[in-house]
């Protein structure tokens, strides 16, 4: 089964990002190869920048006090277990002092890096990394891959707190959901929401040569499904389509 997400707001947006960031970058710093440590490098500046946002720190500041306060009010009430609720709004309380004792833009040790912004200047221009162009980046691949590890990860140590509320609140978000089976005739669908307000829409279909085009405003969401064989461009996809919708709001 694969997973489309579609954010309803620019918050739930730039935490999506941050998360496909962060576990892109998880992945390549644990390896060993210098090569694919070159991609975990890149992934640094994209995380620097969407962290150093003011408004965004801001608005998930104030997102994660309202989920905080309805976490709150399911205190004593019958059917919740309140020692995984009690630990929940305590990581959310770890987080949101993390997050508020934040001085100067978190990415400083990104900008402020000679060497990385040596390094961020080449990567536009095609093959500017190689050992003709920057032989610092090239003699850099050479030491041991632990001491590389730990250096690109010194770099990210301050954006954690990003990380870790990005987890939390997509996590909550995610599983307030309720799973639909819908169906799409002639491959496209679409819902009234009635006033209703939505965080997060999640489509899952089971034939990865089948993508939707998710769209949606506050009155109305559209989802077209196409058919892609990963050569030629997607074409509309004719036929009804059984797949399953899941929207989701916290």
């Amino acid at each position: 089964m694969i997973t489309y997400e579609y954010p309803f707001n620019e918050l739930v947006r730039s935490l999506l990002r941050l998360e496909y960031l962060f576990d892109r970058f998880n992945y390549y710093v644990e390896k060993d190869d210098a090569r694919d440590m070159h991609q975990a490098i890149s992934i640094i500046f994209d995380l620097g920048e969407i962290t150093a946002r003011a408004d965004l720190k801001s608005s998930l500041m104030k997102e994660l006090d309202r989920q905080q306060n309805s976490l709150e009010s399911l205190k004593n009430q019958n059917g919740v277990d309140q020692s995984i609720l009690d630990r929940t709004i305590h990581e959310m309380n770890v987080i949101w002092s993390k997050i508020n004792s934040t001085i100067g833009k978190p990415n400083a040790l990104i900008t402020d890096s000679d060497w990385l912004n040596a390094v961020r200047t080449r990567l536009s221009v095609p093959g500017g990394t190689s050992p003709i162009d920057l032989p610092s980046y090239h003699a850099w691949q050479f030491i041991s891959a632990t001491t590389r590890r730990a250096s690109l990860k010194s770099y990210i140590a301050p954006l954690l707190p990003w990380s870790e509320a990005s987890h939390i609140f997509l996590r909550l978000l995610r599983e307030s959901c309720q799973e639909n089976t819908m169906m799409a005739p002639n491959g496209a669908y679409q819902q009234m929401l009635s006033g209703k307000t939505y965080q997060l829409m999640r489509i899952h279909v089971e034939n990865p040569s089948i993508i939707p085009e998710i769209s949606a405003n506050k009155y109305m969401l559209w989802v077209r499904f196409m058919e892609c064989d990963g050569v030629s461009k997607p074409k509309s996809l004719a036929k009804d389509h059984e797949f399953k919708m899941s929207l989701c709001n916290f």
